[in-house]
C-alpha cells in the first residue's frame, strides 16, 4: 500500500491461503488520500474497525488512538506496525464499550458490515467530539446502504458522500449535534429458551437465537455439573447460558474474538466458574482440557466468506479436547466441514439434519 510516497508492506492476520485476499482496500486507500488535507500533527486522531491496522500502521507518526474490537484485530495491527519498525508499547488503543480518551479532533473509520455496529461507533465518536469534529467513514460503493445514511444523520447536521474512487468512498460527518437522544449499548434479544440474553451492538444474531443455535441446543447430551465446557466461538453466550441452566455447577469457558461477544456473555453469566476469553485461539485456554466443545463457528469475516477460521478453531479443538470427550458443531450442509473433520477426530459422525442445517459430533 503507498502513503505519502512510501511503500507499506502490510500482511494479513490470521494469514490466508486466498492470495486475491488483500490486508487493506480501495477504501483504506481513500481515506488515507483525504487525510493529506487535515494538520494531523495538532489533531486527536481516532482509528476505528481498522481490520488489520493498515490505517494505524500508515499514520502511526501521528499518534492515533484505534478502537479495538476483535483479538485478531488487535494481532494484526501489532504485527504490521512491528514491520514498520514501530513499537508496539506506544500502541494507544481501547475497546468499543469505553473509550479511553477525552476528545476526537478526527476520525477515520472502515465502515463494518453491521449496521448495528456502525452506529456504535458513530455513537461512541460522536460522545467525544466537539463542533469542530470530523468523522471520514470509507466503504466500498457495491456495500451501501441508506441505513448509514440515516445512522450518520442522527448525529451530525452535515453528513456528505465523496466522489468515488476504485469503487470506494466516503461518508464525510461535520458539526455534531447537540441534545440529541442516545440509544444504549446493549439490548435483550428474543428467544424461546426461557433466558433473559442480553448483547452489545454487532454480535452475531443480534434480533434472536439463530436457528442454528438452537438445533445445536436440542441435541446436546446430558451435561452434569461435573463436566468441563467450552463454548467456542460464544456469541452472546447463549449456549453457555443454557447450560448454566441445566447444570449450575459445571465448569464453564467461553471463547470469542469480539471483545463486544464476550462483554455480552458476561452480561448472560455470573463471575463464578465461568472463564472467559477474549481470544481467536483456543489456546488461550492454557492446558485445560474439555469434556465438551460446542461450536456455532463462523464463515463470514465482514464480506467475505471463508472457511480458513473454523478449520483453524476444530484443529485447536482437537488438541484441547479431553480423552473421550466430545467437540459438537453446527453448520451449513454445503460446508462440507465433514471431510476436514475426519482428518482431526478419530470418530466423526452426523447427527441431526434440519434443511440446510446439520449437528455433528466429532471424538478423539
Amino acid at each position: 500500500m503507498q502513503f505519502q510516497n512510501k511503500t507499506i508492506n502490510l500482511q494479513r492476520y490470521p494469514q490466508t491461503t486466498n492470495r486475491s485476499l488483500r490486508p487493506w482496500s480501495a477504501a483504506d486507500e481513500l481515506l488515507l488520500a483525504h487525510s493529506s488535507q487535515f494538520e494531523l500533527e495538532k489533531k486527536s486522531i481516532v482509528i476505528a474497525h481498522d481490520s488489520f491496522g493498515a490505517l494505524a500502521t500508515a499514520l502511526h507518526t501521528y499518534g492515533p488512538h484505534s478502537i479495538i474490537n476483535n483479538q485478531s484485530q488487535l494481532k494484526a495491527t501489532k504485527l504490521n506496525l512491528q514491520s514498520a519498525g514501530v513499537d508496539t508499547k506506544t500502541y494507544d488503543y481501547s475497546n468499543p464499550t469505553k473509550l479511553k480518551i477525552d476528545r476526537v479532533d478526527i476520525a477515520f473509520m472502515k465502515v463494518p458490515k453491521s449496521a448495528e455496529l456502525f452506529q456504535l461507533y458513530i455513537q461512541q465518536l460522536f460522545t467525544k467530539s466537539h463542533e469542530g469534529t470530523e468523522v471520514l467513514c470509507g466503504f466500498m460503493t457495491r456495500n451501501f446502504t441508506p441505513r448509514w445514511m440515516e445512522i450518520a444523520s442522527h448525529y451530525f447536521e452535515d453528513v456528505s458522500q465523496s466522489l468515488a474512487a476504485k469503487k470506494a468512498r466516503l461518508l464525510i460527518l461535520k458539526s455534531p449535534k447537540k441534545d440529541i437522544e442516545l440509544v444504549p449499548l446493549f439490548h435483550t434479544i428474543n428467544n424461546d429458551l426461557d433466558l433473559n440474553l442480553k448483547q452489545y451492538a454487532g454480535v452475531f444474531s443480534a434480533s434472536k437465537v439463530d436457528i442454528a443455535t438452537q438445533l445445536l441446543l436440542e441435541t446436546l447430551p446430558h451435561i452434569t455439573d461435573s463436566h468441563s465446557v467450552l463454548d467456542l466461538a460464544c456469541g452472546n453466550g447463549v449456549i453457555a447460558a443454557y447450560l448454566r441452566k441445566n447444570a449450575p455447577h459445571c465448569s464453564l469457558s467461553v471463547l470469542d474474538d469480539s471483545h463486544l461477544a464476550i462483554s455480552s456473555a458476561k452480561l448472560n453469566l455470573t463471575k463464578e466458574n465461568v472463564d472467559y476469553h477474549w481470544s481467536d485461539s483456543v489456546k488461550a485456554c492454557k492446558a485445560k482440557k474439555f469434556d465438551y466443545i460446542l461450536c456455532n463457528p463462523p464463515f463470514h469475516f465482514e464480506y467475505e466468506n471463508t472457511i480458513e477460521i473454523s478449520l483453524n478453531l476444530f484443529r485447536e479443538a482437537a488438541q484441547y479436547l479431553a480423552d473421550e470427550g466430545q467437540f459438537y458443531i453446527v453448520a451449513n450442509t454445503h460446508l462440507n466441514y465433514r471431510s476436514h473433520l475426519i482428518k482431526l477426530f478419530t470418530s466423526v459422525s452426523q447427527v441431526l439434519q434440519s434443511g440446510k442445517y446439520e449437528v455433528i459430533m466429532c471424538e478423539k
